[in-house]
């Protein structure tokens, strides 16, 4: 088979001013879950916060929604997966993703989450056939939490009023994509599961628009008992319809710079591809030290190495991996770029 080199390219911001730090790029929000600062009650939330309230239809003075949260719990091997679309025609790298969530009575401050983990799927995981991207259910990959600003609250008004509380304080939950994940145009599935402080029970909003109970094309999963199963509302009373929901969750790209600089694109080169032994990489010179990894395309990290800043080329053994194909990651405070490798 012949070798060849590949060529990609390895976006490098040239500064007009030092930057003073990486500025992650939202690539994506699947819907929100503020309502407002007052409930349909009337009640107003405390300063700088805002209500995520249960709904009901416009109109509808019978019924609501009656589910705060559902469960993504690793130590009950359950989770949650919803979908998103990467355009035709453009890619994603993938640096990290939030997801919203809360443990009921918990202490205001600090977070009670402890681990977030996640799998990125091509296709739906409830459907045969679908393989997964990224991630596995065991690897913790939670870079922290930090306050939503928002409380998630039942519907205060129907079907019989009921006063707001703050015991359900929702948090934004980071997950790190690690190295970061080269997604091609598709339609993809994020599932996670988490714990918290103590393993105690803990739940995620759903997306909440005002005025009505369901979001437009809800269609988000939960993994309990072995089985994949649509998320649901019964709604309240009994006699209220069951509408299906989606949750609320954003997709960042950290390669982007910092506003203030300019970018500019240079070749990176990595070969032979396919590969037996050592792959070569040749890019500009650096003006910063870089972080060069090789990864699985399970995500899993495989291999770490060091360049320094002025060096122009590295190398990367493969002679002890498995054959199969790896996910070669440069990162530097210049940028980042990603190419795939072929080992033999």
């Amino acid at each position: 088979m012949k070798k060849t080199f590949t060529q990609f390219l390895l976006v490098l911001g040239i500064a007009s001013a030092v930057p003073s730090a990486m500025q992650a790029q939202q690539l994506y929000s699947n819907g929100n879950f503020s309502t407002g600062t007052t409930t349909k009650s009337g009640v107003t939330a405390p300063a700088g916060y805002t209500w995520s309230e249960a709904q009901n239809n416009t109109g509808n003075t019978t019924e609501s929604n009656t589910n705060s949260g559902y469960t993504a719990s690793k130590l009950s091997a359950i989770s949650l997966a919803d979908d998103f679309t990467v355009p035709a025609g453009q890619s994603w790298t993938i640096t990290d993703l939030s997801f919203f969530g809360y443990q009921t009575g918990a202490a205001s401050t600090p977070s009670p989450f402890t681990e977030l983990s996640i799998r990125i799927w091509r296709g739906s995981p409830a459907v045969a056939g679908s393989t997964v991207v990224f991630g596995d259910l065991t690897t913790n990959r939670l870079a922290g939490a930090t306050d939503a600003r928002s409380y998630r609250i039942f519907n205060t008004l129907y079907p019989t009023p009921s006063a707001p509380g703050t015991t359900r304080k929702i948090w934004k939950v980071r997950a790190t994509v690690s190295p970061a994940l080269v997604l091609p145009a598709g339609t993809y599935w994020v599932e996670w599961a988490s714990t918290v402080t103590g393993g105690g029970a803990h739940f995620y909003v759903p997306v909440t628009i005002a005025g009505t109970r369901q979001t437009p094309g809800a269609n988000a999963l939960q993994y309990i008992s072995g089985a994949w199963t649509p998320t649901i509302d019964a709604g309240n009373p009994d006699s209220a319809p069951d509408v299906t929901v989606d949750f609320p969750f954003i997709i960042n790209d950290g390669t982007i710079l910092a506003s203030g600089l300019k970018k500019n694109a240079v070749e990176l080169k990595v070969g032979p591809v396919p590969t037996s032994g050592t792959v070569n990489a040749e890019f500009e010179t650096l003006r910063s030290a870089a972080i060069i990894e090789l990864s699985d395309m399970q995500g899993r990290q495989v291999w770490k190495g060091n360049v320094k800043s002025g060096s122009s080329s590295a190398t990367v053994p493969m002679d002890n991996l498995a054959a199969g194909v790896y996910m070669f990651t440069m990162t530097s405070a210049q940028g980042s770029s990603r190419a795939r490798l072929v080992k033999e």
